[in-house]
Formats: structure tokens, C-alpha cells, sequence
């Protein structure tokens, strides 16, 4: 019988359908649609706030990222080696105590030097595949690798 009570329709509308075929008495008032719905109501806002959350600590961890100083530079930079992606390139880069520069890519090999204009290093690759004479600034991810003003993504291969 239980299976019955249904017949297709929405539970609130069985139950009353039910209840009058059954003889049981009519029920005096219906609750507004609002408080028939509030635990919908109060999941929704759960999920909003816990949406807008997620999205306010993605920010703040945005903020708290800062450029790395020209002595942080030389100290978490240079002398280090790193593998680094941008897009599908992949590189593995060595800023030497000595102000050179190595480049490893699969399409081959380049050198240059390297000179620090306050918080910017500026790299000058005169040989290889890919020639380039910028000035970079980096970023230190939550992650422990570096974001480079031009896109590059550094990891510490050491």
C-alpha cells in the first residue's frame, strides 16, 4: 500500500490525496511555499558562501604574492638551476655567481649573461635557438617555484 500513496504525483500532493481517501481528516493549512522550502533554501546559501569563499582565498593568495627584491633575486635565483615551462617550451636554465647564463632546450643549447637592475634580472642569451636580451622579474608561488614576468613557470631542479 505503502507504494501506492505516490501514484506519480509530488510526495506532498500523494500524502493529501491519501489522507482524503482514506477518510483521515483534511489538513486545515498548508504551509507557505517558503517554509516548505527552507532546508533547499539554506543548502543554497551554504554552497553560495562556501563558493564565494573558495574564490576570496584564491585572491588573497594572488595578493600575497610579491615580487621578488634584487637581493632576493640574487639569493634564491642566481646560482641555482631550474626547469622551466612556458606553454609546450620546456628549458633547463642556470644563472651562474659569475654572470652567465646556460640555456638547455630540446631544440638545443644557447649561453649569455645576466645582470641585476634593482628588483629585474636582466638576461642577455646571445647564442642558441632562441635569442633574447630582457629584463624579468619573479614571483614565488605558494608552491616554492617562481613565476617570471614572462610567463615562465621556474622550478628548482636542485
Amino acid at each position: 500500500m505503502r507504494g501506492e500513496t505516490n501514484c506519480g504525483l509530488r510526495s506532498g500532493h500523494a500524502r493529501q490525496r491519501f489522507a482524503l481517501k482514506s477518510g483521515a481528516p483534511r489538513p486545515t493549512r498548508r504551509a507557505p511555499v517558503a517554509e516548505r522550502n527552507t532546508g533547499a533554501l539554506v543548502q543554497c546559501v551554504k554552497t553560495a558562501a562556501l563558493a564565494v569563499a573558495i574564490l576570496a582565498a584564491f585572491c588573497v593568495e594572488g595578493s600575497a604574492q610579491d615580487i621578488l627584491s634584487g637581493q632576493d633575486i640574487r639569493s634564491r635565483i642566481v646560482g641555482h638551476s631550474f626547469h622551466g615551462r612556458k606553454g609546450i617550451m620546456s628549458v633547463s636554465l642556470r644563472y651562474a655567481e659569475d654572470g652567465t647564463v646556460t640555456m638547455r632546450a630540446p631544440v638545443g643549447a644557447g649561453a649569455g649573461t645576466w645582470s641585476l637592475s634593482d628588483n629585474r634580472l636582466c638576461v642577455k642569451i646571445v647564442t642558441g635557438p632562441r635569442r633574447m636580451d630582457e629584463c624579468l622579474t619573479f614571483t614565488r608561488l605558494s608552491d616554492g617555484t617562481y613565476r617570471a614576468s614572462n610567463g615562465m613557470r621556474l622550478t628548482p631542479a636542485e
